[in-house]
């Protein structure tokens, strides 16, 4: 197949070859130049220039999938002029030839890929100005940047409809979804005129980026050619500390320079456009959206054949704790890192290795300062800055020996600026970084950077604070002078209190501490996430050694923090080691104590209040460095109990743990097993047998007698009891009881006050159903309690009318031990009372779960419609908790003559229906997120290979048929056990390649089950785990327990529906689930 011709030169009527000839020569002329020519050249010119003398040259190496090890490929220069003239092409058919030199803005926003770069190339092209707006951004933050740049069209990639929607919402815009990838650099456009000299275009826009917005609303940035044309003349800068200008000396000493930064970012554009475009340093991308891990880094490195590399720095300090990835280190040319310093103590161990580390420093407003490259390992933490090229001033903050503010000033009088600051800002004579610097003892122009003179703290991972909020907040307290927060190339903030009286003891600081932890906690509320301040990072400054102020009073800050620097050191060491904030008690006696003992700290330590031992910690809004301080102070709390030999606590209580084990509950079972040396699956079960011999035993003691003589319940006319109708199923249940002619009045009980009147109109609006309750009594109730919690009156009257029981409402958690879920076994046990002192002989439908028999031995025969009593055969807590509320069930039957239905679920999928979906929570809805997250998707999903799934519709009409509400039923046949199951199954990968073609490039391939589980466990341990985006982390052992199952070759469990199917016509008329309603699932989710 010829290769597509890349496509140049002005449209005309020349004949093609003439034409192709004289835009050859027309560019070799304006883009191989020589040195004379090095900052007088276009970034258009280049490209196009270096796709007609070199055409197959690498434009960009990237993953070929979402799996670094599945290679790189190449964009070719040919196919990026292609790409870049099919955009230029659209963008003038969709929003027309603008007038000249007018430059409207189109905002762009996409996957992290180089149509970024393709695309800004392309407005510069079309006389346009390409606006790249950060997916970070808040909506304020968003609008404010469209209005600001007056912007009036939008180009997003198919990925970020979410995060565009409401921006269209609040700012109508044009709007177009832009090609994919393959798309773009498959296209075989005709030419886009560009002819433009360099004196021309010089202060015309390339680009508009923003600031980080840390101090405010983010300000736009407007980068002209200009500023790109200066960074093009440093090549010519001479040596300095025996290495030239850093692009000039990375190209020389790479053969392919990683970096994986986002393309929105001011030092993805600038490096990409200065570094490769202009420089020519051959680069490679990571895999699109992947977060950026450790793990993720050195796949790339290695797969790629990268040489050389820019990581932030908690990526490189993590790289660097690996034995894997000091040795992937070592084979570096090169080093970089940027967005925030790295610990002292890793850049000394790099060092010691000969590593060549090299640190970059820009800012939006000026790139590049004029940085040479660092020859000597041991200087790794000094920048040798060219002061003379970039106009660099130095000034001291505070007098002779303080830090230096560099500041740069403008130079010569010519027409065009020398410095790129001020095509930035070309009305001022100088302009101040904020950046502070310390000189180096002997060596000229070597500069250490000392943090940021407008108090903005940069994090080890990038991320920005200003501490201006928490600090002015607490110095306005009583018995507070001072407060300064700290954290630059830390992971997470500190906070150090100047007291208006020094404290006599460690019990008086404490004391101040908790005086001031209730105002800090309102203040973290407010708060980024980063910048939250533990408990446990709090210090009072020493007696005698006040804060240093200036004439007016102010704090000065950098002196503060030479002052306090060994302080400091020791209070990230003392928090980090769990030691602050005095001894960590957990008490060990029970699972149950362990886990408020966990509530506990995390409300006195994490200052995370109000969570109960069954409270998912990410609900809660604990982010990642609370999870880090979490895993800490557990290891502080357990390094003296005694732990079985071949448990290692660095190893086995990390934030990994506490991810997978997400609430106090879930934590308190993990770790009491480490310590009773019972962590084995045996062991496991054999306790949760006994628990559930315990509750059987309790709660079927003392059943009520029989009441003969009671007369059965109307067919006509009914009241029906529903419990749980806020939950999913249990609005579908409520829409069709309140729909029947056979049913008077619907009891809803829910939890709260109303009964859940308030909530249920939006719940039954949000999928559809009718908001017409005439017919239903709301009572709020709590089963776990006597007569339900219900007063007297209420319950008598109750018992007079009711005719059917539907108890549906569940604690759905899979991770919780079977004790935990006590309340609502005592629950089912109340319910039992409240139908034997009924009126009529009313029976009650229990919804159980195919859980409660998961552990079904025969899998090449479906599971009976019958009892149970081997305890063995339910798996999980929630399964468990099931079968013995059915067995309970049983007992009322047997003993107390009740009729009583216990209905196993199965997988219970979204609705039929065009509103509503299914819930996203769930295992399914969760896959599919991550799959869209991670851009992939099993193909084989072992022991739930099998499709036997009913909509929501079909198992809440087959309850309400079962329990004889919208079917005549003779209430003497109702009894025993049923099955709400599709007999007639598909399979899941007719599913997953349904969720694949419906979300096209989203997810790039299908994979084995056990490819999954190895890319959803790098993840899951990444630093930067988002669970918003990959709700899989959160189902992270039902995922492990999915892939021992098909590893051990075990069968779906089927649930057997013919004694089920005579009495549901429901399950008699349903059918397989097609393709087509998956995608109908997707569609609703709208990931």
């Amino acid at each position: 197949m010829l290769a597509p011709q890349v496509n140049l030169g002005p449209q005309s009527s020349l004949d093609p070859t003439l034409r192709r000839q004289r835009v050859a020569s027309d560019l070799s002329a304006r883009s191989q130049s020589p040195a004379n020519r090095y900052g007088n050249r276009l970034l258009v010119d280049v490209v196009e220039g270096t796709a007609r003398m070199d055409p197959n040259r690498a434009f960009v190496h990237h993953p070929k999938t979402a799996r670094a090890s599945d290679g790189f490929v190449q964009v070719t220069y040919r196919e990026a002029v292609n790409a870049i003239n099919h955009l230029a092409h659209l963008i003038t058919k969709e929003l027309g030839v603008p007038a000249k030199n007018s430059f409207p803005t189109i905002c762009y926003i996409g996957s992290q890929d180089i149509r970024y770069i393709l695309f800004l190339i392309a407005c510069v092209k079309a006389g346009y100005k390409a606006l790249l707006n950060s997916p970070r951004n808040s909506l304020e933050a968003a609008l404010s940047l469209l209005e600001v740049t007056d912007c009036h069209a939008l180009f997003y990639a198919e990925s970020q409809q979410k995060t565009v929607e409401p921006w269209l919402q609040n700012r109508p815009m044009k709007h177009f979804v832009i090609d994919s990838m393959s798309e773009l650099l498959a296209s075989e456009p005709e030419p886009f005129p560009y002819s433009k000299s360099f004196e021309e275009a010089v202060w015309d826009p390339v680009v508009v980026l923003h600031t980080s917005g840390s101090t405010g609303i983010p300000k736009p940035i407007v980068v002209r050619h200009g500023s790109l044309a200066v960074a093009d003349a440093y090549r010519n800068l001479p040596e300095i500390g025996g290495g030239r200008f850093f692009f000039q000396e990375y190209k020389e000493r790479t053969k392919l320079y990683f970096r994986h930064m986002p393309l929105f970012h001011a030092a993805s554009v600038y490096g990409f456009l200065c570094g490769h475009i202009m420089y020519g340093i051959p680069m490679a991308f990571g895999c699109p959206d992947s977060p950026l891990t450790a793990e993720h880094v050195m796949e790339c490195i290695k797969y790629s054949g990268a040489d050389s590399c820019m990581v932030p720095p908690s990526v490189l300090e993590e790289v660097a704790n690996l034995d894997e990835g000091l040795a992937l280190l070592d084979k570096m040319s090169f080093v970089t890192f940027g967005g925030g310093p790295v610990a002292p103590a890793t850049g000394d161990k790099l060092a010691a290795r000969g590593i060549l580390l090299q640190s970059a420093i820009g800012s939006t407003e000026q790139y590049p300062y004029a940085m040479h490259f660092q020859t000597n390992p041991a200087n790794w933490q000094y920048f040798i800055l060219n002061t003379d090229a970039m106009g660099g001033d130095f000034r001291p903050i505070d007098g002779p020996g303080s830090p230096e503010e560099l500041v740069i000033v403008r130079k010569g009088q010519g027409k065009l600026p020398t410095q790129s600051v001020f095509y930035t800002f070309p009305d001022k004579t100088e302009w101040s970084t904020n950046d502070i610097f310390a000189p180096h003892a002997q060596l000229p122009n070597h500069w250490m950077y000392k943090g940021r003179i407008d108090n903005i703290i940069v994090f080890s991972n990038g991320e920005k604070l200003n501490p201006a909020t928490i600090e002015d907040t607490l110095t306005g307290l009583p018995k507070i002078r001072g407060a300064m927060v700290v954290g630059q190339g830390r992971f997470q903030p500190a906070l150090i209190l100047e007291p208006c009286q020094d404290p006599k003891d460690g019990q008086e600081m404490a004391h101040l501490i908790d005086e001031i932890w209730p105002t800090l906690q309102e203040v973290n509320k407010e708060t980024v996430a980063h910048g939250r301040i533990s408990k446990d990072f709090i210090g009072v400054s020493c007696a005698g050694m006040p804060f240093p102020r200036s004439a007016k009073g102010s704090l000065q800050r950098a002196l503060a923090l030479e002052l306090y620097k060994d302080e400091i050191e020791e209070l990230y060491e003392r928090a980090l080691s769990g030691e602050a904030g005095g001894p960590v008690i957990l008490d060990l006696s029970s699972e149950n104590s362990l886990a408020q003992s966990i509530v506990q700290l995390v409300d006195s330590r994490i200052g995370v209040s109000g969570l109960s031992p069954q409270t998912d910690f990410f609900d809660a809004g604990i982010d990642s460095a609370q999870v880090i301080r979490i895993a800490s102070l557990l290891r502080a709390g357990l390094k003296d109990v005694p732990m079985p030999a071949e448990i290692n606590l660095q190893d086995s209580v990390t934030p990994k743990q506490i991810y997978a084990n997400n609430s106090s509950q879930m934590l308190a079972c993990y770790l009491f097993s480490l310590v009773s040396g019972e962590s084995g699956s045996g062991q496991e079960q054999a306790r949760e047998i006994k628990v559930m011999e315990e509750l059987l035993a309790k709660y079927t003691m003392n059943l009520p007698a029989p009441q003969p003589g009671k007369p059965a319940p109307n067919d006509e006319g009914q009241t029906v009891v529903l419990t749980g109708t806020t939950g999913s199923l249990g609005a579908y249940m409520l829409d069709m009881l309140c729909a029947s002619p056979r049913v008077k009045k619907v009891v809803a009980m829910n939890r709260g006050a109303d009964g859940g009147r308030s909530r249920q109109a939006g719940v039954c609006s949000d999928r559809g159903l009718a908001t017409d309750f005439s017919k239903v009594q709301f009572v709020g109730v709590d089963v776990s309690k006597p007569m339900l919690g219900m007063d007297q009156q209420e319950y008598t009257q109750l018992l007079s009318e009711v005719d059917r029981v539907i108890h549906n409402a569940w604690s759905v958690n899979f991770n919780l031990s079977v004790r935990s879920f006590e309340p609502q076994v005592r629950g089912v046990r109340h319910l039992v009372d409240m139908v034997a002192a009924a009126a009529k002989r009313a029976p009650i439908a229990f919804l159980s779960s195919v859980g409660s028999v998961g552990g079904w031995q025969h899998k090449e025969l479906p599971v009976p419609e019958e009892k149970f009593v081997d305890l063995s055969l339910p798996v999980m807590g929630y399964g468990r908790s099931k079968a013995i509320s059915g067995l309970i069930l049983d007992a009322a039957a047997a003993q107390s003559g009740l009729h009583t239905a216990v209905v196993r679920v199965g997988q219970v999928s979204g609705p039929r229906g065009e509103k509503g979906c299914w819930n996203k929570p769930e295992y399914f809805p969760s896959l599919v997120a991550s799959g869209l997250h991670l851009g992939v998707l099993p193909d084989d999903l072992g022991p739930r290979q099998r499709v036997d799934w009913l909509t929501m519709e079909e198992v809440a009409s087959t309850i309400l048929e079962i329990v004889g509400a919208t079917t005549q039923v003779k209430v003497d046949d109702i009894s025993g056990y049923y099955s709400a199951s599709n007999p007639n199954p598909a399979s899941w990968p007719d599913m997953a390649r349904a969720v694949k073609d419906f979300y096209g490039g989203r997810i790039q391939r299908l994979v084995s089950l056990g490819e999954w589980q190895e890319i959803l466990e790098r993840s899951a341990a990444a630093a930067d785990a988002d669970l918003e985006l990959n709700p899989s982390i959160k189902l992270l052992e039902s995922h492990r327990d999915v892939l021992r199952g098909k590893k051990a070759g075990i069968l779906p469990t089927v649930l057997a529906t013919e004694r089920t199917a005579r009495v549901s016509p429901t399950v008699r008329a349903s059918k397989a689930v097609t393709p087509a309603m998956m995608q109908h699932w997707c569609r609703q989710w709208d990931y």
